[in-house]
C-alpha cells in the first residue's frame, strides 16, 4: 500500500460479529439441539448483517435464534442452557469480558423472558449467560419491571464465588451505564450491595464499583462523599 492509498478502516460491528463469531454461535446450537437449523440460521444472519449497525445485529441474530427455538421459553431456556460454552476462567481477575457473540442471548432473554411467570428461569439464565458475557445491559429490564425481586437476587449475588457475577451486581444497577437504558431505581437502593463490593480482591470488580460510584457523583454528590467516608473509616478500622 503506498501513501496516497487509503488504510482500511476498522470495523466494530464486523470485528464482533462476522461469519467466525456467527458460526460459532450456530455450531453451539447446532451440537445440542437437534432441530436447529444451521445453515439456514446462518444464511439468514449473513443475509441481513451488512446494513446493520452492532446493537442492531443483536436484535437480528436474536431475532433469528428466536425464529428456531422452541415457542414456550421455559423450554426454550433450556435449549440455550445446554448450548452455552463453559464458563470464562474464574481464575482470572480482570479484562476478561468474554465473547461479544454471546450478547443476542441476553437480548433474547430480555425480550422473551420479561414476563413474571418467567422471572426465576430468566434471572437464572442471565446468571449462567454472565459468566460467559456480561449481562448488565439485559438485566435492566428486570431491574425495571421487577426492581423489589431483582434488587433482592443481586443483593445475594454480591456473596457469589463468581466474580462475573458479582461485576453483575455493580455494573447492571449503574445509574448513568454507557448504551444502555436509565433504570427507574433510587440511587441508594445498590449502596448496601456496593457495600459489601467495593473492596472486592478482584479488580474487575472495584473498577465496576468505582465507575458506579462516579455515576452517583453526577446525581447525588453528598451520597457518593458519605459512602467514599464511610468505606474510608471502615477500611482504617480495619485490623487486617
Amino acid at each position: 500500500m503506498t501513501d496516497s492509498e487509503p488504510s482500511e478502516r476498522f470495523s466494530l460491528k464486523d470485528h464482533l460479529f462476522n461469519e467466525e463469531t456467527v458460526g460459532r454461535l450456530a455450531a453451539m446450537f447446532d451440537a445440542s439441539y437437534r432441530t436447529f437449523d444451521r445453515d439456514g440460521f446462518e444464511t439468514d444472519v449473513f443475509a441481513a448483517m451488512p446494513s446493520l449497525e452492532l446493537k442492531q445485529r443483536i436484535t437480528m441474530i436474536a431475532d433469528f435464534l428466536a425464529a428456531q427455538l422452541p415457542e414456550d421459553f421455559e423450554e426454550a431456556a433450556g435449549v440455550i442452557g445446554m448450548a452455552l460454552p463453559s464458563p470464562l476462567d474464574p481464575f482470572l481477575s480482570d479484562d476478561d469480558f468474554g465473547e461479544f457473540i454471546i450478547a443476542p442471548l441476553g437480548d433474547y432473554v430480555a425480550r422473551w423472558g420479561i414476563g413474571h411467570e418467567n422471572y426465576e428461569t430468566s434471572i437464572d439464565l442471565l446468571k449462567e449467560l454472565t459468566m460467559r458475557f456480561s449481562m448488565e445491559g439485559y438485566i435492566r429490564p428486570f431491574l425495571a419491571e421487577y426492581p423489589d425481586e431483582t434488587l433482592s437476587t443481586l443483593t445475594t449475588w454480591a456473596d457469589d464465588p463468581n466474580y462475573h457475577v458479582r461485576r453483575l451486581v455493580s455494573e447492571g444497577t449503574r445509574p448513568m451505564l454507557p448504551w444502555a437504558p436509565r433504570i427507574p431505581i433510587d440511587v441508594e437502593l445498590p449502596i448496601p450491595m456496593l457495600d459489601k463490593l467495593h473492596a472486592d480482591p478482584t479488580r474487575y470488580v472495584t473498577r465496576s464499583v468505582a465507575n458506579h460510584l462516579n455515576d452517583i457523583s453526577k446525581i447525588n454528590s453528598a451520597l457518593a462523599i458519605s459512602t467514599l467516608e464511610r468505606w474510608k473509616q471502615a477500611g482504617l478500622q480495619d485490623p487486617n
